[in-house]
């Protein structure tokens, strides 16, 4: 029953040697039960003992993600790490450890570096040859007789290169500067240049001709040396520009193959980094083995050091003392001289943590709880009954048998092998929530004998149809759900919404009745007499007397025969008559006689009365007599001496390992202590569940509404499409049905497993958060966190 209540917990000191502080923190790692206590929160990460260390792996694992970056570049992959603990245990070492690895990775790092900056260098040689190649192609191009012409007439030429995407830009501000005074060609280079973030861009030559002028020069030049960083001098004759293509073209090939050795040398070096040492590739490896000796020194600052000692507090889960102190013992082995850590069970000083055993059916469920708030320690967990209701009320309203089935079927998948490994692996961790949903779906669905619109006849009917009338059979009482007859009868709609209208009332009050009992099993837990009669006992009579009673006369009425329908008194009218006139006899009894009906009211009204002033007053004087026969009186803990030596703290331990030690019962209610801040915080409960009765339980309408939207939405995509097809029947009927099939089964996929789904969905978690969870559940608890390697994820899990 640990997932009902949290585990119990016990409160340790921790203590140990500097010298085997990494050898004891990477023991209690593989524990998975060690909560770490931070002795100061508020101190600074860099004024910790360790905070080097910390920035050293920093340093290193951001040497890792650079390495995985050129990997990822060169589309090299990697095995990631299965099972990280395993890895942990095979790859075990000493507090040493961290230097090999800092050294391994940053050896691999700088090589690494250094070779893609030799790359980045002959790419950009390259680009350079290749960028005066084209400029001399296309300025031959253009040693024509017009160039000639314009040579004489005293223009000058310039060329050069800039990006595609700069042409417009370029062309504008050479414009406007010359004043239109220029003449501006430009030709695209067919193939495109690889930059230094291996992105292809595709470049251009331009070629202006200007009038001679150093301020027009001038003021070309420094727009051109803005969108270009090479210049290219173009020889005169035709002979020296043959020879110079001729000799670029020679120094390409050249640059071309420096370029591909040097990739061909960055590629197999990194493919020996993807190669598998372990369970994993020896990149990954060491990015694991990195995150782990940073979590250790992050966990390892949370101590107080004192004289080359640590000592901190820790919280255990009960029973897992002695493990951890055989553990610890035997740390050394046979050698006695190296000392090791101790662990010390002192009297509970603070709320311990809340801690539940998790697995995968459990997870889902136990997280809608703590996205609302983290039990208080050892209060009732709302999760276990979230397993149960959380998914019936999502089926109440998704109420349909082949929704459901759809949905069944969707969660069947998800519980498989191939489902981890496709598009939909997101929704794998709350596969059984989706299964349990769609399971209560197709359940509320034969209650409602609702299949995609269209009733089914499972168990016959108890109507005949005579005259295009229906008769109901004498004694006839339908098995199970909705009698298929109200599916084609007129008032079916009238009908369906009474029935779920109830039905949501009816669930309401129950959910809420069962929070208020559970507020009454946390109170004689925590020995809280006092809201136990004064809270519980009020609050459980006044919504069983009011709404409770409610939901008997409906019961009642549906058990009750009537001669003529018009003689069956409304249950709405009689809870409205039951307040505002109590005395006066009913006038259509539900009980045997109107006597017996306004005596019974009379009490339960009384009742309800006397619980209002109950909750108000009682625990408020109750409190003020207790304060005036006994004050309070704070009892002052006892800490450890922060100053004290670690001969004398040793022997101190194990002084008092040999005495019992005392426990005390952590009391959980809040305490008051001024009787005004008590008797205003009793108003505002009081009011608040006097009004929430009755506005909780008209928010449970909601499972009527969207239970009643879904079926009509239903309804309409079937009668829209497929209806009038299998109606007509025949060959016609059959092609018409076919080519409709796709329409009808995209609006139900689109409209009614998704959107509709999400909505009840969310709905559901209002009634569970708001309506239920507002009973009893405090919520100001905090998570256990383990101090374990668990914790270290692979890089494949954490994206």
């Amino acid at each position: 029953m640990s997932l009902f209540r949290s585990e119990q917990m016990e409160f340790y000191n921790l203590v140990i040697p500097r010298e085997s502080a990494w050898d004891v923190m990477n023991t209690l790692g593989y524990f998975d039960s060690v909560h770490i206590i931070d002795h100061d929160a508020t101190l600074p990460q860099i004024n910790r003992p360790f905070s080097n260390y910390v920035k050293r792996c920093d340093d290193v694992l951001q040497k890792i993600e650079q390495i995985d970056d050129e990997m990822r570049n060169f589309k090299i992959e990697k095995k990631y790490c299965p099972d990280v603990i395993d890895l942990l245990k095979k790859r075990n070492g000493s507090h040493k450890q961290f230097e090999e690895l800092e050294q391994d990775i940053c050896k691999v790092a700088d090589d690494l570096e250094h070779q893609q900056q030799t790359l980045t260098s002959l790419q950009e040689k390259k680009n350079t040859i290749r960028e005066n190649l084209e400029v001399l192609r296309n300025a031959v191009a253009f040693q024509n007789e017009d160039s000639e012409e314009a040579s004489l007439l005293g223009f000058q030429k310039m060329v050069g290169v800039i990006l595609k995407e700069d042409e417009l830009r370029f062309k504008r501000i050479i414009f406007r500067i010359t004043k239109g005074n220029i003449h501006v060609e430009i030709m695209d280079i067919q193939e495109q240049f690889i930059q230094q973030d291996r992105k292809s861009v595709q470049k251009c030559v331009f070629m202006l001709f200007y009038p001679c002028g150093d301020l027009t020069q001038k003021k070309i030049q420094r727009v051109i040396e803005s969108f270009s960083n090479n210049k290219f001098d173009i020889p005169t004759s035709s002979e020296q520009q043959a020879q110079r293509i001729t000799m670029l073209e020679n120094q390409l090939n050249e640059a071309d193959q420096l370029l591909h050795l040097t990739i061909t040398q960055i590629n197999k070096r990194l493919q020996d980094l993807s190669e598998i040492k372990h369970n994993c590739s020896w990149i990954e490896e060491m990015r694991i083995l990195v995150t782990k000796e940073k979590y250790l020194y992050m966990n390892l600052n949370m101590l107080n050091m004192t004289n080359s000692v640590f000592h901190g507090q820790i919280w255990l889960p009960q029973g897992q003392d002695q493990k951890i102190q055989q553990a610890l013992r035997n740390l050394h082995g046979n050698d006695k001289q190296l000392p090791s850590g101790q662990i010390q069970e002192q009297q509970i000083q603070s709320t311990p943590p809340t801690y539940y055993k998790l697995n995968s059916f459990t997870y889902p469920f136990q997280e809608i709880v703590n996205t609302y708030g983290i039990p208080r320690y050892k209060e009732i967990n709302p999760g276990l009954s979230t397993i149960i209701t959380f998914p019936f009320l999502v089926g109440v309203m998704f109420g349909d048998v082949g929704h459901g089935l759809l949905l069944f079927v969707c969660g069947l998948y998800l519980t498989t092998e191939e489902a981890k490994k496709s598009i939909f692996s997101g929704l794998v961790p709350m596969r059984y929530m989706i299964l349990l949903i769609g399971f209560f779906a197709c359940y509320n669905g034969l209650i409602y004998n609702d299949f995609l619109s269209i009733s089914l006849n499972l168990f016959g009917s108890c109507y005949n149809l005579v005259d295009d009338e229906y008769q109901i059979k004498e004694d006839c009482v339908y098995k199970f759900g909705i009698d298929p007859a109200w599916g084609s009868s007129t008032n079916q709609l009238t009908f369906m919404n009474s029935f779920k209208m109830k039905l949501a009332v009816i669930i309401g009050v129950t959910h809420m009745t069962f929070g208020i009992i559970l507020k009454g099993f946390n109170t004689l837990n925590f020995n809280n007499y006092t809201d136990f009669f004064c809270e519980f006992i009020p609050q459980f009579l006044l919504l069983t007397c009011s709404f409770g009673y409610m939901d008997f006369l409906l019961f009642l009425k549906w058990c009750t025969k009537f001669e003529d329908t018009k003689d069956a008194p409304s249950v709405i009218t009689t809870m409205i008559d039951m307040v505002l006139r109590p005395f006066d006899v009913p006038e259509k009894p539900l009980f045997e006689s109107g006597e017996q009906q306004r005596f019974i009211q009379l009490i339960l009204l009384t009742i309800i009365i006397l619980c209002i002033p109950i909750m108000l007053i009682t625990k408020p004087l109750i409190f003020n007599l207790n304060k005036k026969n006994h004050p309070y009186q704070q009892i002052p803990s006892q800490v450890p001496d922060d100053d004290a030596n670690p001969e004398q703290l040793q022997n101190d331990m194990q002084k008092d390992q040999s005495q019992p030690h005392s426990k005390v019962c952590i009391q959980q209610h809040n305490q008051h202590d001024d009787i005004g801040e008590l008797i205003v915080h009793q108003s505002i409960e009081t009011i608040e569940f006097v009004l929430g009765s009755v506005s909780n339980t008209a928010s449970y309408l909601r499972l009527w509404a969207l239970s009643l939207a879904h079926s009509q939405l239903a309804e309409v995509f079937f009668s829209m499409t497929l209806a009038s097809h299998i109606g007509e029947g025949g060959f016609f009927g059959t092609i018409g049905s076919i080519v409709q099939f796709p329409g009808f089964a995209l609006a139900t996929f689109g409209v009614l497993m998704c959107m509709d789904l999400m909505e009840c969905f969310l709905h559901a978690l209002r009634l569970q958060w708001v309506e239920f969870q507002s009973k009893f559940y405090k919520a100001d608890g905090y998570l256990f966190k383990a101090y374990s390697f668990t914790n270290i994820k692979s890089n494949q899990q954490d994206d």
